[in-house]
C-alpha cells in the first residue's frame, strides 16, 4: 500500500478505537441527544462522535502533511477552527450567524492559501463564490446528518470518489485528506450505522463538510486546465440538493434561512414508511453510482455536460415528486422545528 493511502488505515483505527472513550466521556458529562417529537431515534444517544473523528483525521494527516509549510498550516488551522466551533455548538448551542460566519471565514482562508474558484475571472466575485461554496458544503453535510449513518456513509463514498479520480497524480495532499476522511467515516460507521449508539454531532458533520469542500477546491487547484468543479460536485449531489431545496422552500415560506423544518428527503421517505436501513442503502447506492459517473467523466468515457444535465434533471424531478420544495404547513411549523442550517438533528 503506497504510504499516503495508509493514512486511511490510521484514521479508521484511531477513530474506531477512540469512540468507546468518547461515548464514556459524553455519558459522564451528560451530553446526549434526547428523544422527542423532532427526533427519529429512541433513547438518549451520546452526540460527541466528532471528537473521535477529529483525533483520527489529525493522526491520519499530520505525519504525511506536516504543518511546517504555509499551505499545510492554513489547511489544519481551518479544519481545527471548523471542528472547534462545531464542538462548542455540541456543548452549548451557538447562534446561527456565528457558525455561518466561521464557515464563510474558512472559505476566505482557503482563498488566501490558493484554493479558490475561478468562475467569474474577477477577484471579488470569485472570492465571494469561494466563501459561499465552502459554507454551502459544510452546511449541506450538517443537514445530511439527520439520520443514522447518512452523513458518514456519504462522506466515505465521496472520499473514495476523490481517491478514484486522483489516482495517478502526485498530489499527496489530496490523497492523504481523502484517505483520512474515508478512514474516519468508516470508523464512525462502526457505531453510527442504524441503529446508532453514538452521533457525530455538529463537530463531526462540519468536520466532514470542510474536508469535502477542501477536496473539491484542491481538485481544481492541482489540475485547473483539465478539470472543473462539476466532477467532484457529482459526488456531493445528495447533500447539495438537500441543502438547496431547504433554502428554496424556506424562502417560499418566508421563514428564516436558519429556521428548521422536517422536509429533508430522508424525513419524507421515513414518513412514507421506508426504514432507516432502506433510506441509507438507497442513498449510498445513488452516491456510489454518481462516483462512477464522475470517474467516467474524468477519463473521457462520459461527457461531463451530459452527466451533469442528467443528474440535475433527475434531482429536480425527484425533489418535485417527493415534495421537497414544498414548505411545511403553518400547523406543521408550529409542531416541528427540525433540522436547521448549521445545527442538524440526528
Amino acid at each position: 500500500m503506497p504510504v499516503p493511502y495508509f493514512s486511511g488505515v490510521v484514521g479508521f483505527l484511531v477513530c474506531a478505537a477512540a469512540l468507546p472513550a468518547v461515548k464514556k466521556f459524553a455519558r459522564h458529562m451528560d451530553l446526549y441527544d434526547q428523544p422527542g417529537p423532532l427526533k427519529i431515534h429512541n433513547g438518549s444517544i451520546p452526540r460527541l462522535g466528532g471528537m473521535a473523528m477529529f483525533a483520527g483525521l489529525l493522526a491520519a494527516a499530520m505525519p504525511f502533511l506536516p504543518p511546517t509549510s504555509r499551505t499545510n498550516a492554513i489547511l489544519f488551522l481551518v479544519v481545527i477552527a471548523i471542528w472547534a466551533v462545531g464542538f462548542i455548538d455540541d456543548l452549548t448551542s451557538l447562534p446561527s450567524y456565528v457558525r455561518f460566519g466561521v464557515h464563510v471565514s474558512a472559505g476566505a482562508a482557503f482563498w488566501v492559501a490558493g484554493w479558490r474558484l475561478n468562475w467569474f475571472r474577477q477577484g471579488p466575485l470569485d472570492f465571494a463564490a469561494t466563501c459561499l461554496f465552502v459554507a454551502l458544503v459544510v452546511n449541506a453535510m450538517n443537514l445530511l446528518d439527520g439520520m443514522d449513518g447518512l452523513a458518514a456513509g456519504t462522506a466515505a463514498i465521496a472520499s473514495l470518489g476523490f481517491l478514484f479520480i486522483s489516482a495517478g497524480n502526485s498530489d499527496t495532499t489530496e490523497i492523504v485528506m481523502a484517505s483520512g476522511l474515508l478512514g474516519v467515516s468508516l470508523g464512525m460507521l462502526t457505531r453510527n450505522a442504524p441503529p446508532a449508539t453514538i452521533f457525530m454531532g455538529d463537530s463531526g458533520s462540519t468536520l466532514v463538510g470542510i474536508v469535502l469542500a477542501f477536496l473539491c477546491l484542491n481538485w481544481i487547484h492541482i489540475l485547473p486546465a483539465e478539470h472543473g468543479l462539476m466532477t467532484p460536485l457529482l459526488f456531493l449531489t445528495l447533500p447539495l440538493a438537500d441543502v438547496l431545496f431547504a433554502v428554496v422552500r424556506r424562502a417560499r415560506s418566508q421563514a428564516g434561512l436558519f429556521d428548521g423544518d422536517r422536509r429533508h428527503f430522508y424525513d419524507i421517505l421515513l414518513r412514507r414508511g421506508w426504514t432507516a436501513h432502506r433510506v441509507l442503502a438507497v442513498s449510498l447506492a445513488i452516491t456510489f453510482g454518481l462516483v462512477i459517473a464522475g470517474w467516467l467523466c474524468v477519463h473521457g468515457v462520459l461527457s461531463t455536460a451530459v452527466a451533469v444535465g442528467t443528474v440535475v434533471s433527475g434531482v429536480v424531478l425527484a425533489g418535485y415528486l417527493l415534495g421537497s420544495l414544498q414548505p411545511e404547513s403553518e400547523r406543521a411549523q408550529d409542531s416541528h422545528q427540525g433540522t436547521s442550517l448549521g445545527s442538524a438533528v440526528e
